[in-house]
């Protein structure tokens, strides 16, 4: 059987043979192996004797290896910096930021990463007002640290100002099959509309690294700190990205958004972009997790595009006829 007709704790069990393999380079015996996440990527918390790790299997073909080093070097500056708290890697016995590794089930060339666990809880879908105000404070904390910061070797971060990121267009390169002319007419759309704002700013403001994916499901309340995590979608893209995305997640409650840009501009001046321009990058964000969904091969993720797809429909509906977006 394909691997992408497996059910979601067959596919988990493929990748976790990968595990003691990529373990042993490290020099880590597991006492014990969870998987915590398995979609693009697949995460597992490894319980050793040395200590608690987040072991990162990457299952998406665009993550090439000088990618993901140019990532673990980044968090190796964060680290180092100390003003936030993010993942700390862990080199190999061979001091490699990176493993490369080989995943038959999925005919694929990938890589492997590995960083100290922190512990505490996903902020996830209620977080309160003072967590908002200290993830707009870490998003702008990342900006200002990345701005002296400069990748070594051949490591390098794609160009992401843009709505669809470094992502293989594939929504544009033919009509998906389960996407209807309308539906489809709408998207076309909306990809011409957004990426008209990036390139409007991006004439006007420098690229810097960012984030990327900075939102309250990739953040953690660790004792009295938020851990920020998954930096895996990271780029050289505008501020304001990091604002949109974050905002996406939280549209149903515009006074939440509100939080989170208060805490940005105690360090940074908020980005000057226009309302109008705003809803229309919000809207992207959407056509960037259609397009990725998509591609998606986790069993969990393919059975929930039919229902994603409803939700686009009606989101595009909304945005088209009220120049609003929403996450109705």
């Amino acid at each position: 059987m394909e691997y992408r007709d497996l059910d979601q704790d067959s596919q988990i069990a493929e990748v976790q043979k990968l595990v003691p393999s990529l373990l042993a380079k490290y020099g880590i015996t597991a006492k014990s192996v969870e998987n915590v996440n398995h979609s693009y990527n697949s995460t597992f918390k490894i319980e050793s004797a040395s200590g608690d790790y987040a072991l990162r299997i990457n299952l998406g073909v665009s993550r090439q290896v000088n990618q993901v080093l140019a990532e673990m070097q980044w968090l190796e500056v964060l680290a180092e910096e100390g003003s936030l708290l993010t993942p700390v890697p862990v080199r190999t016995l061979d001091n490699e930021l990176c493993v490369s590794t080989r995943f038959d089930a999925l005919d694929l060339d990938t890589t492997a990463v590995l960083a100290k666990w922190i512990p505490g809880e996903e902020v996830g879908d209620d977080p309160s007002a003072d967590q908002l105000y200290e993830v707009g404070r870490n998003i702008a904390k990342l900006q200002l640290i990345s701005k002296d910061f400069t990748f070594e070797g051949n490591a390098y971060r794609p160009t992401i100002n843009r709505t669809l990121l470094d992502a293989e267009d594939n929504l544009r390169s033919g009509q998906p099959e389960l996407i209807d002319d309308k539906l489809y007419g709408q998207i076309l759309e909306g990809l011409s509309l957004c990426d008209s704002v990036y390139s409007r700013i991006s004439e006007r403001e420098d690229l810097l690294l960012i984030h990327a994916d900075l939102h309250t499901f990739n953040v953690i309340q660790s004792d009295k700190r938020l851990g920020v995590v998954d930096f895996d979608d990271c780029g050289l893209g505008l501020p304001v990205q990091d604002l949109v995305i974050n905002n996406y997640y939280l549209r149903e409650d515009r006074q939440r958004e509100e939080y989170v840009k208060a805490g940005y501009s105690s360090l940074l001046e908020l980005p000057k972009v226009s309302t109008e321009d705003y809803e229309v990058l919000l809207m992207g964000r959407l056509l960037l997790l259609l397009g990725t969904v998509l591609e998606m091969t986790a069993a969990d993720d393919v059975a929930a595009i039919p229902g994603f797809l409803i939700k686009v429909r009606h989101r595009l509906n909304h945005f088209f006829d009220t120049g609003e977006f929403s996450l109705i």
